[in-house]
């Protein structure tokens, strides 16, 4: 199956929005619209829809809940089985497959869909007016600051220590930079990097120099959000976190010191990407101990 084209301009989102829900009732219909979208705007309609449900059945006779739809889809690892998926079972998302996979995930999207039909047919049943209403929303969110590295959760902003890094620190752990191109090179990442938890670089490498002052900004305040948790649960140190976002998978993990090793890929899996971390990791961490 070819991976249908992105929808021209005087086709839009909105238009194929309006007429879903117009076909909640006929599953042909249905299913011949959703083959009019690529992966990326099936997951932005799938995203879209299952809010609509959740939000507004609140003001309907049949309530529905997250749980509740997430108890009709189909297992991820069942589906990844079927789907002969190359990710370990249980760790495929819909992100990776989006970015990864497009044919597999305009199937993965499509099932989705046509699963909460029914559960989208009652809440026009109940509310006939939302045909109405609903032109006046958008699929499409309003653009983010920073859409690239925009975690699907808030993370907490706070502010940064004074941190000196000196010439010397750097040269210290400049032998490692062969290894982060090493996982550049032969792994698929995009950035390695070695970073303070205040967000300073050690060494890094990078197939995108441009982004990464961005990224260990943000990994800073994800790294304070984890530990932050950690204590509050009596657990403090950080191990390795692997977290999905919009576009890429990022892993990262503490090698002691206040020092962390980070990876970022658009395209490497997240089960190899957060075991290589962990190896390499541990490498580090045990060769810095010495």
């Amino acid at each position: 199956m070819s991976q249908p084209s992105a929808l021209p301009i005087t086709d839009t989102l909105d238009t194929i929005r309006t007429q879903l829900l117009s076909a909640a009732g006929d599953e042909v219909v249905f299913g011949e619209l959703l083959r009019k979208v690529d992966a990326k705007q099936l997951k932005q309609l799938q995203e879209y829809f299952w809010d609509f449900i959740i939000n507004e059945s609140q003001s309907a006779t049949t309530k529905r809940t997250r749980s509740e739809i997430l108890s009709l889809l189909e297992p991820t690892a069942k589906y990844q089985q079927r789907a002969r998926c190359q990710e370990p079972l249980g760790y495929c998302t819909i992100s990776m497959c989006v970015r990864i996979n497009p044919s597999c995930a305009v199937t993965r999207i499509s099932g989705v869909m046509q699963t909460i039909r029914p559960l989208l047919k009652t809440l026009l049943d109940e509310r006939p007016e939302l045909l109405g209403g609903a032109a006046n929303t958008s699929v499409t969110p309003p653009a983010q600051a920073s859409p690239q590295f925009a975690p699907h959760e808030g993370v907490i902003r706070r502010e940064r220590k004074p941190e000196v890094i000196t010439d010397e620190m750097r040269q210290r752990f400049a032998k490692y930079r062969e290894m982060l191109w090493s996982m550049i090179e032969e792994e698929g990442l995009e950035h390695a990097i070695l970073m303070t938890e205040q967000g300073n670089i050690l060494q890094h490498a990078t197939t995108k120099k441009q982004e990464m002052h961005k990224i260990t900004a943000l990994m800073s305040e994800e790294i304070f959000a984890v530990t932050e948790q950690g204590e509050a649960a009596k657990f403090q140190p950080l191990l390795t976190v692997t977290k999905e976002f919009e576009k890429a998978v990022v892993a990262m993990r503490s090698i002691g010191n206040g020092l962390y090793l980070v990876g970022v890929s658009q395209t490497v899996l997240p089960a190899r990407i957060h075991s290589l971390i962990v190896r390499l990791g541990s490498e580090l961490k045990n060769e810095i101990a010495q």
